[in-house]
């Protein structure tokens, strides 16, 4: 497309105000490649890339730029550009929130300002945020990082080796987690993951049912648990309600915390056979 004289005197115009090639191109609707070629010709020289990004992302949403198009504009990943929506910097190894808290990673702490609202920061370690139930599953730092990692277009792999994980262990969380339009958030993912994880089960015959009725009967006729888990399945053979395994029967019998059989029941069980 070939421009005017004006409009390109217009673009040097809004460039000595905006400071910005890109910004200035995305004002007047001039196509950015050319707008850079007129100021590397005029001898001013842009600025390192990257260097102002966020700002140039920020304003040309404001000048009502599609969020596609400013990202496209100064090359940034997404989910880093809605973060930047969001109010949330980054800077030297540590992730800036707007109500204050600040992730440092290096140092594996997280601040936050005090509730005196008097200068300074109070430490909280990071691990304490939400404590880790397990090492097996993920934590906050680790869902934190992955995040963080993959704003930057580290792949699968890549993040897998940082926070010293298996790769289908990242994959899986970010399938499950990703939300589809705000991408991936390391709290919101611990919280269904929490609300996924299985919950402790009561007992099978901890509870009155006629299962345990059944079971309880059996065993005072002094019938074995394998008599009596193999006889559910021939008695009730289309009620999978009434099934319970050998390895049950014995656990209630003999492990009385969790929900196990009365104790006359086991005295009869020991009481020697009458003469």
């Amino acid at each position: 497309m070939q421009y005017t004289p004006e409009q390109k005197e217009e673009f040097f115009t809004v460039l000595r105000r905006v400071e910005s090639v890109t910004l200035a191109a995305a004002e007047l609707g001039l196509n950015v490649n050319t707008c850079h070629r007129w100021a590397s010709e005029a001898g001013i020289a842009s600025k390192a890339p990257g260097s102002d990004r966020r700002e140039k992302f920020l304003r040309l949403r404001e000048i009502g730029m599609s969020r596609s198009e400013a990202i496209t504009a100064v090359g940034v990943n997404p989910k880093t550009a809605r973060e930047w929506e969001r109010g949330i910097r980054k800077s030297g190894g540590r992730r800036i929130y707007p109500d204050g808290r600040v992730v440092d990673y290096k140092r594996g702490v997280s601040t936050k300002t005090s509730s005196t609202g008097t200068p300074g920061v109070v430490p909280v370690q990071v691990a304490a945020l939400e404590k880790s139930i397990d090492p097996r599953y993920l934590n906050v730092q680790e869902r934190e990082l992955i995040r963080d990692l993959q704003a930057t277009g580290s792949s699968v792999r890549a993040i897998a080796r940082t926070i010293g994980r298996s790769p289908s262990t990242v994959s899986r969380e970010l399938a499950r987690n990703t939300d589809p339009l705000l991408g991936y958030l390391p709290h919101g993912a611990h919280r269904k993951a929490a609300t996924r994880r299985r919950r402790p089960k009561s007992a099978k015959l901890a509870i009155e049912s006629g299962l345990r009725n059944y079971v309880k009967d059996k065993l005072l006729l002094r019938w074995s648990p394998e008599q009596i888990s193999h006889t559910l399945v021939e008695e009730f053979p289309d009620r999978p309600e009434m099934r319970v395994s050998t390895e049950t029967i014995y656990q209630a019998l003999y492990l009385q915390s969790r929900g196990g059989l009365k104790r006359e029941v086991q005295a009869a069980l020991h009481r020697p056979d009458p003469p």
